[in-house]
């Protein structure tokens, strides 16, 4: 450094010299000049050109005295930073490090760190962002603001690097060097090596161990449609099974009579990812009696958690959800969520009810041991999510606590069905809004959401983000994992309607002739909804569920003038025959742009869906309706394709032969297409 301070000296005093010598030609040029051309007196023209003479002479001297005190600190900087650097990494390994400013400007690097880029020349200059575009001073010492994302998760406090093949995580110190007063903020950024360590990572996580919960979800019942015993079947299902265990290399054991337990790798598991879980199909083909009957399997799979205990449990839960969402497939919990592989079968009808008895015991237990009770079904309520929340009105009566049913009081649906019991005592205040329900929730409030599951479309969210202790009874399916544990969970996608499964709890819970011929007529007419008067999506249970309401007084022919539509309702389901275009064959999409009244074109559009669907050949509908900036969606299915998996696609739900979803901020033509690419996914060409 002494040296490169010499030649500092040398070169400013040769620039000094000669700039003196350039002015005092000049100006003897001036005053020879002056002096031959004017009558000026010498002397004085002398003295004044001398005076300015040294005048620009002390300039000079004094502008390369400070140039050269400048350079003079900023080589002792440099030279303290090489040197402190140097003494730091003399008794250590020889990391790859980059000191820099609080730009990005390189100031001094090593040997390693060039390595690491591949540049060999001893002249390296520039920014840091020119060799790692990610990496800036200000986001590693996280100085900037943080965008929204960053609020919520923190600025990362590494951040990992790639060049030439090896990885790097990067960490940022700010340089502080002892006895020496730096004028600008430096940085030291040091690579530390992670290539094996990022592989050995990797291998390892390919070699967790998943846990799978595997049960028969159907076989039982089939049975008791065909007179054939289902042991074959389940034994063939078994060979399926372990086979299948064998090709991703893990065990299978049976722990109770058609479920099991298998335990495999992470990367086996990625190979059944990819082929969508091809083993469902595999099962599917197994068929009782006539060929026409597919036995299905449900399967539970995680690979959360940090033991095996954890993901033991994960998997249990996985397996409830997908039986939950009507069985057929396999629910996998990872750690960015549930995802779902299958789901391409109607859930067979269950004759039994015995789970209805149990769930009508949890549920008065849970009743009575509150302080009152909440009941609410979904927003823009339909016949079926108003006659099970008076079901269980109802119930709650019987037990001796006070309810309260939160809904909009202005729907159509309360017109028709709600008017008629509010002039019986027990009703007179029973309908309540959301507001009024927000001040009734105490510590041992209880609340019973019926026909849905999904909390976003209920019709109070803020009711149900502030009660502790909800239950829930729904038809639908599950469309993902709650972020709280319900009291009581009673989902079963088997049935046609909420109404029926409330008509069974009443039946095992009500002495004979507690409903009201009202109450009795409002729950038939949500099952006539939904099974669209009994032509599709009908089992025993839901002529039980019918047989047992018309013994309480209801009528079906009180029940069907529920359903007469006003002139306004008319015109709204006329419009969609004028817009409608058959997709692939099989599958009517019409489309509206309303009323203007939400409810009555999402109920026109339901109606539409349903009556697509006695055009021939026509295996599912679609009717899509504009309200403002949203398009409602409401689908249909004679069964044969899965029209809930479709609209999931747009963030909707439902059950296999009947969905609805809402698209935001979208137009008709953008809502299409996204409905149409969903379809392409979920439905196989043929």
């Amino acid at each position: 450094m002494q040296n490169k301070k010499g030649i500092f000296n040398r070169h400013d005093a040769r620039w000094q010299l000669l700039a003196c010598i350039l002015l005092a030609v000049m100006f003897l040029a001036i005053y020879l000049f002056v002096v031959a051309l004017s009558d000026v007196s010498p002397v004085g023209t002398g003295l004044i050109l001398l005076l300015l003479y040294g005048i620009s002479a002390g300039s000079i001297y004094v502008t390369t005295v400070k140039k050269l005190a400048a350079l003079r600190a900023e080589a002792d900087a440099a030279r303290a930073l090489n040197t402190e650097i140097h003494d730091l990494f003399k008794y250590t390994v020889d990391l790859p490090y980059a000191v820099v400013d609080l730009n990005g400007r390189i100031q001094v690097t090593n040997s390693a760190f060039q390595e690491v880029l591949g540049i060999t020349h001893s002249l390296f200059k520039g920014q840091l962002t020119d060799y790692f575009p990610s990496l800036t001073i200000r986001d590693l010492i996280g100085e900037r603001e943080k965008t929204d994302e960053e609020k919520i998760n923190g600025v990362a406090e590494e951040n990992i690097v790639e060049s030439g093949g090896r990885r790097f995580r990067v960490a940022c110190h700010r340089l502080t060097i002892k006895g020496v007063t730096l004028e600008n903020d430096y940085f030291m950024v040091v690579f530390y090596e992670i290539t094996k360590l990022t592989e050995t990572l990797a291998q390892l996580d390919k070699q967790k161990t998943a846990v799978a919960y595997i049960v028969l979800d159907n076989l039982e019942e089939l049975a008791q449609y065909v007179r054939v015993s289902f042991r074959s079947a389940a034994n063939e299902i078994e060979v399926i099974l372990k086979n299948w265990a064998k090709e991703v290399g893990g065990m299978l054991r049976e722990y109770e009579r058609d479920k099991y337990i298998c335990i495999f790798s992470k990367e086996q598991l990625q190979t059944c990812i990819d082929n969508q879980f091809s083993i469902l199909e595999e099962i599917r083909n197994v068929r009782l009696g006539d060929n026409s009957m597919p036995v299905t399997v449900s399967m539970g799979i995680a690979t959360t958690g940090a033991t095996l205990a954890d993901r033991e449990r994960d998997a249990a839960a996985a397996l409830d959800l997908a039986l939950q969402r009507g069985g057929d497939q396999v629910a996998l919990r990872r750690n960015d969520g549930v995802v779902y592989f299958g789901g391409r079968t109607k859930t067979a009808k269950k004759r039994t009810k015995v789970r209805a008895r149990v769930i009508s015991a949890q549920l008065c237990a849970r009743i009575v041991e509150s302080k009152n009770v909440l009941i609410m079904g979904h927003r823009n309520p339909d016949f079926d999510s108003l006659g099970a929340c008076i079901g269980l009105a109802r119930l709650c009566m019987l037990c001796g606590v006070s309810a309260k049913v939160i809904i909009n009081r202005d729907c159509d649906v309360f017109r028709i069905l709600g008017s008629r019991l509010t002039s019986y005592e027990e009703y007179a205040d029973m309908f309540i809004d959301a507001n009024t329900g927000l001040d009734l929730i105490g510590s041992t409030t209880l609340l019973i959401v019926a026909d849905t599951n999904n909390f976003v479309i209920s019709e109070a969210p803020e009711v149900a983000n502030n009660v502790s202790k909800i239950a829930i009874i729904d038809h639908h399916r599950q469309v993902g994992e709650f972020d709280f544990d319900p009291v009581l969970n009673y989902i079963d996608p088997s049935a046609s309607s909420a109404c029926e499964l409330v008509a069974e709890i009443l039946e095992q819970s009500l002495p004979e002739g507690s409903l009201l011929k009202e109450e009795a007529n409002a729950m038939l007419t949500g099952i006539m909804l939904d099974t669209n008067r009994f032509t599709k999506d009908t089992g025993s249970r839901t002529f039980a569920a019918a047989l047992y309401l018309q013994s309480e007084g209801a009528n079906t022919e009180i029940a069907r003038h529920n359903f007469e539509d006003d002139i306004k309702d008319f015109m709204a389901e006329a419009s969609f025959s004028r817009d409608i275009e058959i997709y692939r064959d099989r599958m009517a999409i019409t489309r509206s742009l309303g009323t203007g009244n939400p409810m009555v074109d999402r109920i026109a559009a339901s109606k539409a869906a349903d009556k697509l669907l006695t055009v021939r050949q026509v295996d599912a509908s679609f009717a899509l309706v504009e309200a403002g900036s949203t398009i409602h969606i409401s689908a249909r299915s004679n069964g044969t394709i899965n029209v809930q998996l479709i609209l999931e696609k747009l963030k909707g739900g439902g059950h296999f032969d009947a969905a609805g979803a809402q698209v935001q901020e979208s137009t008709m033509e953008q809502a299409t297409a996204l409905l149409t690419a969903a379809i392409d996914e979920i439905v196989p060409v043929r």
